[in-house]
């Protein structure tokens, strides 16, 4: 529509990828019911409005939030307002399936703490979180 040239590239999603080399599955039974894919920026770079709080804040879930560095200390400050334990797991992952791949496991709110007032990166950035396994 706005005359952006594109390319569709078949293969391994970014969840999928960056848990695949963090030995982490995205379910399992009892722990992780489902996987949910969600963006960490709306068009503007803020926190997109009317988020699925609910889906969001449920620990049992495992949530990829894809372009989430910026805006993660807002998202984890509303996730954990809706219920998600401050000590929910959480993996940042950079750079997925590229040779600068890099990983940062933390909680959620650790990992909030990190990234608050974080200089920015180029690197692409991807964050899960919820039932990740150990």
């Amino acid at each position: 529509l706005a005359g952006i040239g594109f390319e569709i590239i078949p293969g391994v999603t970014a969840p999928t990828a960056a848990a695949a080399a963090a030995g982490i599955p995205l379910t399992r039974r009892v722990a992780a019911r489902r996987v949910q894919f969600v963006t960490g920026h709306d068009v503007t770079g803020a926190l997109p409005e009317n988020l699925n709080w609910g889906a969001l804040a449920d620990a049992q879930a495992v949530t990829a939030v894809f372009m989430a560095r910026a805006t993660f200390p807002a998202l984890a400050a509303g996730l954990i307002a809706h219920g998600l334990p401050p000590d929910t797991q959480a993996l940042m992952a950079q750079g997925v399936s590229t040779p600068a791949e890099a990983f940062h496991r933390d909680t959620v709110v650790g990992l909030a703490v990190r990234l608050t007032g974080a200089a920015p990166d180029p690197a692409p950035t991807l964050i899960l979180y919820g039932a990740l396994a150990e």
